[in-house]
């Protein structure tokens, strides 16, 4: 007889997945630690039972019986990783551990958004920055337009340092997510993972541009509120702390997070698979 199919409403369609905080929270759920794998076993019994007459007085005639059995079974390994991350994001939900909002009250918390998801990987762009600039400033000095002379000239100033900073400062895969609702537009900002990937960010950048098609859905810890920049002035900092200081927040400003944007720590990057109708 066969089984009835499962009742499965959505997939979960998993573009990025922090495997080591996934394990982490999943453990602390059950109390015994992350789930490797697990093993089923099933089994089917067979029997026959065989019947003989047997000499005995024929006052007393009767019948002896004997019984076999025999006894078949398999067992199946499931590689049990692949389910914890839904197991996880739905059990989270239902303990109330996570939000549907960005706001201040929510900082240090999880949320779940939904959203536009855009990718670009900064370390790509440092092989061909040169060429590219070289190409954008030529097209610039022959354009009739006064301005844009004059913007090839300011790009030719810069060029090389813009390049030499590009090339030598080690850049994670930056993400911006944009939340939009009736009231507002608020854009989230983090960074990712190369490794917990599930596609080469050079087939995203070259399919969508920066930002990809459809609806995503992000959880994560939400860790940076907009404009939120803290200064403080120790009282026996050095030359040379004020100096990292000054270069750290550079950092950020130029290729960081934006002051208006939130930050969050991602988890997990998903869209929702529906069954067609």
């Amino acid at each position: 007889m066969e089984s009835e199919p499962l009742l499965i409403e959505s997939l979960f369609d998993f573009f990025y997945l922090d495997n080591k905080k996934i394990s982490s929270f999943y453990a602390q759920l059950n109390g015994n630690g992350s789930i490797e794998s697990y093993k089923e076993t099933h089994g089917i019994t067979d029997g026959k039972t065989m019947e003989a007459t047997v000499g005995v007085p024929t006052v007393t005639g009767g019948r002896l019986g004997s019984s076999e059995q025999a006894q078949s079974g398999g067992e199946r390994f499931y590689n049990a990783i692949d389910t914890m991350p839904r197991e996880m994001i739905n059990k989270l939900d239902e303990l109330g551990f996570v939000s549907k909002v960005l706001c201040e009250s929510n900082l240090g918390r999880l949320v779940l958004l939904k959203g536009k998801l855009g990718i670009v990987d900064v370390n790509m762009l440092s092989a061909i920055v040169e060429p590219a600039l070289n190409f954008h400033s030529r097209e610039l000095r022959t354009s009739n337009k006064k301005e844009d002379r004059e913007q090839a000239k300011n790009l030719e100033k810069i060029k090389k340092d813009l390049i030499d900073f590009i090339r030598n400062v080690p850049f994670a895969i930056q993400s911006r997510f944009i939340v939009e609702s009736d009231e507002s537009v608020e854009e989230v900002w983090m960074t990712l993972n190369r490794d917990e990937l599930s596609t080469p960010t050079h087939d995203i950048n070259f399919k969508h541009g920066e930002f990809m098609a459809g609806e995503w859905y992000l959880l994560g810890i939400l860790d940076a509120l907009p404009n939120d920049d803290v200064v403080y002035e120790g009282e026996n900092d050095s030359e040379l702390q004020d100096m990292i200081k000054v270069f750290v927040n550079e950092l950020k400003s130029l290729a960081g997070r934006p002051k208006s944007s939130f930050g969050i720590t991602p988890i997990a990057i998903f869209r929702n698979i529906q069954p067609t109708l």
